[in-house]
């Protein structure tokens, strides 16, 4: 046997009964009931503006719509149409202040949601742009100079000192003499990154100072 397709909830509707029934509450006679809905729906309507609702025509039409809803199902007669019409307008500004606030919650993280992805991807094409300066500007200078800068902020945190000994006595030299050594090429390479890069961003020395600032020494 086929599932039977879950069946959605209609949205109620006004109707001519309901209508009839909201107007005979309003006063027994059709003429002077009609003059009563145009002045209850002005009044609901001027409440909403004084509460700052944001559609007012719509909501005094929204609880006019409830209050025949709420005749055409009670069989008990509602004595004060106009009084039970303001109860109601009370509450639907109540929701309507609720879903106000979480339609504008949902517009804010989706705004910084779009803002970060926007952010990130800016982010990522000019990090992208800025390697792509510094492997030129590396490619420019003498291979040993490049050699040694390249192995010498490649190494480690927790090995890096070992590592930089290891390379002073290679080149025979003490670990503050390879240091000045490695700073002069760098040096070098801010000058030469400032050259292709100010144009683009400045300041191009700060942000090639970042790019190395991770392996600074403590």
């Amino acid at each position: 046997m086929p599932t039977p397709e879950p069946v959605t909830p209609k949205r109620w509707t006004l109707d001519q009964y309901a209508l009839d029934r909201l107007l005979h509450a309003l006063h027994p006679d059709r003429e002077q009931a009609g003059y009563a809905y145009e002045s209850l729906r002005e009044r609901l309507t001027c409440f909403f503006e004084w509460n700052h609702g944001e559609t007012p025509q719509e909501l005094a039409d929204e609880t006019l719509d409830r209050l025949a809803r709420r005749l055409s199902a009670c069989e008990n007669e509602i004595l004060d149409p106009a009084k039970f019409a303001v109860g109601i307008a009370r509450l639907l500004l109540k929701e309507h202040f609720r879903e106000k606030d979480r339609r504008e919650a949902a517009l804010a993280t989706l705004a910084e949601f779009c803002l970060s992805h926007a952010k990130m991807e800016l982010e990522s094409a000019f990090e992208e742009e800025r390697i792509a300066v510094l492997e030129r500007c590396l490619q420019v200078i003498p291979e040993t100079n490049r050699a040694l800068i390249k192995r010498y902020f490649s190494a480690e945190s927790r090995t890096q000192i070992q590592q930089r000994q290891r390379m002073a006595e290679e080149y025979g030299i003490s670990t503050n003499a390879l240091r000045n050594r490695v700073m002069r090429i760098r040096a070098e390479l801010e000058r030469r990154y400032a050259v292709v890069y100010s144009k683009k961003k400045p300041p191009a020395g700060e942000m090639f100072h970042q790019e190395l600032s991770q392996y600074d020494e403590q």
